[in-house]
């Protein structure tokens, strides 16, 4: 790209940028100027095709740094262009009616704070293809970030995205926290279930997947915690928040084990052996990654009573 800027090769800067995946507004900007002059009404690229593209390009990089004035004359240039004023509606191209256009026009309503426009065309998309992602994806982001948005359009609008989109990790992780901030345990759970499958090496989502089967309580639950705590800490054994989740979920277990009947207990032998020595192991990680440190005689200290009360079960 260096090579092309010396040159001065405008257009292949911004063909860089885009074949690249690259985030550089402002070089986009300065670029795209630079080609199509102030009032973007000069004719330099080679073609129709390539003109609407870095015309869209130069429109998202004015979205990116708040310049509502060049996002709208980016518009207003693609509306006039020939390919726009087509009839000829190409697949995937930037032309009158598609797909691609509207989701420009939905971006640059979005950016001028126009939601309720933006949320209309949306629909309006939805309407014409159900299964449109991009639309999907964005209603539910506008949804989502007006304070006046009731939860149940936001549940439902995530809800239809994921119905199209069921392998979208990010997606199911944004489900978890929305339901942790309705106080669904249950069903972040679940859909942190969702989240492990698709990055079962990720260390935090163990944790706080085992942190939400702890918080929901339950013998069967905490059993599930414990073995999220304990493959956070093999994935990522310098963990510390997940070392002292393992030795409280364990100690939980250990707590409720106690409260239940006696049965139930015989029953749970095994499973409270099993919670004595994690509860032992973590506190022994706990004492290593604190060992030296300013902290270390009052994190002992709080250790050394987990691991005392051990000698009473």
């Amino acid at each position: 790209m260096i090579t092309l800027s010396s040159k001065n090769d405008h257009l292949g800067v911004l063909r860089y940028i885009r074949a690249h995946g690259l985030r550089q507004p402002t070089t986009v900007i300065t670029h795209g100027l630079a080609l199509f002059g102030e009032q973007l009404d000069r004719t330099a690229a080679s073609d129709d095709a390539s003109r609407a593209a870095a015309l869209e390009q130069i429109c998202l990089a004015a979205i990116d740094i708040n310049d509502h004035v060049l996002a709208e004359r980016c518009l207003d240039r693609l509306k006039a262009s020939p390919a726009f004023t087509s009839d000829n509606n190409v697949e995937g191209g930037l032309v009158k009616d598609s797909d691609r256009y509207w989701r420009l026009l939905g971006r640059c309503l979005e950016a001028a704070n126009d939601f309720e426009g933006a949320l209309e065309l949306y629909d309006t998309m939805l309407k014409r293809n159900p299964s449109n992602l991009v639309a999907l994806q964005r209603k539910y982001c506008v949804l989502r970030s007006q304070n006046e948005s009731s939860t149940e359009d936001i549940l439902n609008a995530l809800n239809q995205y994921l119905g199209q989109q069921l392998s979208d990790v990010s997606a199911w992780y944004e489900m978890a926290q929305l339901r942790l901030s309705l106080a669904d345990f249950k069903g972040a759970a679940y859909a942190l279930e969702q989240v492990v499958l698709g990055s079962p090496l990720d260390a935090d989502v163990h944790r706080e997947l085992g942190e939400v089967y702890a918080t929901i309580g339950g013998l069967e639950n905490l059993t599930d915690a414990r073995k999220h705590m304990a493959q956070a800490l093999e994935l990522e054994p310098s963990n510390i928040r997940a070392q002292f989740g393992l030795v409280s979920v364990s100690q939980q277990f250990l707590d409720e084990s106690n409260a239940s009947s006696t049965k139930q207990k015989k029953l749970d032998e095994h499973e409270r052996l099993v919670a004595i020595e994690l509860v032992r192991y973590g506190a022994g990680e706990i004492i290593k990654s604190y060992k030296g440190s300013k902290l270390f005689a009052s994190v002992k200290r709080v250790i050394d009573d987990y691991t005392e009360n051990l000698e009473l079960e």
